[in-house]
């Protein structure tokens, strides 16, 4: 591997595109599963308080947990893409030092 600035750029592209591709899709994946449970407890709360089923303090209950899902799911997204970022970087810097000792 000849240590020239335009293979270098090339090199970190290829790295960073691939680890993209491959970790957005597993990232869409779960984001998807997610939003689609948040979106169906939804319109099951929807009905029950609709119906008039709930009183203010299930009410309260259900946003709570409303909540708690939304901020699980981000919370694991913000990790997953952390995860992404740090693979990034550790493969780059991993190629880097192959162009430094390739002398």
């Amino acid at each position: 591997m000849k240590a020239t600035i335009p293979s270098i750029v090339s090199e970190i592209k290829l790295i960073a595109t691939g680890i993209l591709k491959e970790d957005v899709s597993t990232i869409s994946g779960f984001s998807e599963r997610q939003v689609k449970a948040i979106a169906e407890q939804t319109i099951k709360i929807k009905a029950i308080v609709v119906k008039g089923d709930a009183d203010e303090d299930l009410k309260k209950f259900f946003y709570r947990g409303l909540k708690e899902m939304t901020t699980n799911f981000v919370c694991t997204l913000k990790g997953l893409i952390i995860t992404m970022i740090e693979k990034i970087i550790n493969a780059i810097i991993k190629a880097l030092w192959k162009f430094i000792e390739t002398i």
